[in-house]
């Protein structure tokens, strides 16, 4: 994937779909140390922006810098997604081939090396499943419990990239909660720390209603509008 990235040359130094705005803002943050929305941001970009502000700090900046913070994620993805598969019983060779689908993709290849929020959020969903299947193949409670708070937590930090990624810690991980209900200490466990998980992320919901600019959400719709139709 890496090889395929570097021979398509991919320095445009200007911005691609909605990165300029989101790039702009982590030049803002490594410059000022501050979080700061400029009007065109709906998602929270949260973790995304640290990273890219680091890579701005490394570099200096330009278009390509945070960029390559995006590409350096969707190789750790890649690397994950494999995994992933190899744990849902899929043979190492199939897993493999399974992977390049993806990340040989038209998409995942254009959005690897831009600054959108697609890859991160693949990445928090992802690491989520993986957390979720140790979870499940855990020979001992201690180890499930364990790859549970690392499902959670990954999600819940991960997703502040990409709020839709946050289904990890409201269904991926209650899920597997369900399936393991049956390990009473498991259970427990792990409920405590998916509520943890979603008061995290009703805390940043909240922080985000209060940014300049930005696109409320709510979890239930105030209303639900019903369109009129002519007769």
């Amino acid at each position: 994937m890496l090889v395929c990235e570097l021979l398509s040359r991919p320095y445009a130094n200007m911005g691609v779909c909605d990165d300029g705005p989101y790039i702009v803002m982590a030049r803002t943050l490594a410059n000022t140390g501050h979080f700061v929305y400029n009007g065109w941001a709906a998602p929270m970009l949260g973790w995304q922006l640290y990273l890219g502000a680091a890579f701005i700090k490394l570099f200096g900046f330009s278009y390509t810098a945070p960029r390559m913070s995006t590409l350096l994620v969707a190789m750790a993805l890649a690397f994950v997604f494999q995994r992933t598969l190899v744990r849902a019983s899929i043979s190492e060779s199939n897993a493999t081939l399974g992977t390049l689908a993806l990340v040989l993709s038209p998409l995942y290849l254009m959005l690897s090396v831009t600054y959108m929020t697609d890859i991160f959020g693949l990445f928090a969903i992802v690491i989520c499943l993986y957390g979720c299947l140790r979870a499940l193949q855990a020979s001992t409670d201690r180890a499930a419990i364990a790859w549970l708070c690392f499902a959670v937590i990954a999600n819940a930090l991960c997703g502040t990239a990409r709020q839709i990624a946050w289904l990890g810690i409201l269904v991926m991980v209650p899920s597997t909660l369900w399936l393991l209900r049956s390990r009473r200490r498991v259970f427990a466990a792990g409920s405590a720390a998916t509520l943890i998980g979603a008061i995290f992320i009703f805390a940043c919901i909240q922080w985000l209603k209060h940014q300049p600019y930005s696109v409320p959400e709510h979890l239930i719709p105030e209303t639900f509008p019903v369109e009129a139709r002519d007769q």
